[in-house]
């Protein structure tokens, strides 16, 4: 049996974590981990350090999300975590759980956990996790729905580059496992609440162009968040708008956080923005990746600027 399957079956208890600002990914895999182990018995819960975005409160038991019902658990298990840093406050439960789990597809993973399964190569966390929980045979359509969440939004709904054969089968093997390709597509794409679709207008209205008009920089000051009445949680997608105009090579949204700190997001065609992003000790995947960076707005432009010449 599989290292991870095994170190489930081993637990009773057993607590599922995903990054700050999950995206549908991280939530997907980590709710499809709950589900399998609910149908093993065990009593499981599944969290991150930041509450679920509106835009996936759509998904099945969203309401369980960051309920927790002990203080200590048998297994802590992290999904689409590259370092330790990324689960936050929920460290503590990391800590004092006698057995911990990584899943992640991340480059420059660090190894942090006792069980570590890393496929960077991989275009999501929950292919991964597919191709773990297929052989069981206990792939519900619960378990295919969270699933094809996480495949469908870390592919760009299999637009990015990353979408290949074994994402389309993924994609395939979960349908024919009941996934609900459409209703997922609707509640993803085209269930947008006002404030979001007020925050993109906006958005595109702050767009900054540099470089001859190959980068474009979307700052998402805190000003600009409480115009829209939206959190900084729930700006996931607004980076497509930048690289998905012509001639743009890198797209790059600033979102605010704290004062005078920035969540910052790249996207490319071809640079390897990973490159870019450490720098200010981020990092991700070649074309997509992500960090942190502190200073007033303009400022922060000027240091993704010198970055991205630095690094040509």
């Amino acid at each position: 049996m599989n290292a991870i399957l095994e170190e489930i079956e081993h637990a009773q208890t057993i607590l599922i974590c995903g990054h700050v600002r999950p995206d549908g990914d991280c939530l997907g895999s980590a709710f499809a981990l709950r589900e399998y182990c609910l149908g093993l018995g065990k009593s499981a819960d599944v969290c991150s350090p930041s509450p679920i975005p509106e835009s996936y409160k759509f998904m099945r038991q969203s309401e369980k999300f960051n309920v927790l019902s002990r203080k200590t658990y048998d297994l802590f298990i992290a999904v689409d975590c590259a370092t330790q840093d990324r689960i936050g406050k929920m460290e503590g439960f990391f800590r004092s759980a006698p057995r911990t789990v990584c899943i992640d597809h991340h480059e420059g993973h660090e190894g942090f956990a006792d069980v570590n399964l890393v496929k960077n190569y991989a275009s999501s966390t929950c292919e991964i996790v597919f191709d773990l929980l297929e052989p069981t045979g206990k792939i519900t359509r619960e378990i295919a729905n969270y699933l094809y969440i996480g495949l469908s939004t870390d592919t760009g709904h299999f637009m990015h580059s990353n979408t290949d054969s074994k994402v389309m089968y993924t994609a395939y093997r979960l349908s024919c496992l009941g996934a609900e390709c459409h209703n997922i597509a609707t509640e993803l794409y085209r269930s947008r609440s006002r404030n979001k679709t007020m925050l993109i207008a906006k958005s595109i209205e702050a767009m900054r162009f540099f470089m001859n008009d190959t980068v474009c920089i979307i700052p998402m000051t805190q000003e600009l968040l409480d115009e829209c009445n939206i959190s900084s949680n729930d700006t996931e997608g607004i980076i497509d708008y930048a690289i998905s105009i012509n001639g743009v090579e890198i797209g790059i949204s600033m979102c605010a956080e704290k004062e005078n700190e920035y969540k910052v997001s790249f996207r490319s065609r071809t640079r390897h923005v990973n490159e870019i992003a450490a720098v200010f000790g981020g990092g991700g995947h070649i074309y997509a990746a992500g960090c942190r960076i502190c200073g007033k707005t303009e400022d922060v432009i000027d240091k993704l600027l010198k970055a991205i010449r630095d690094t040509e």
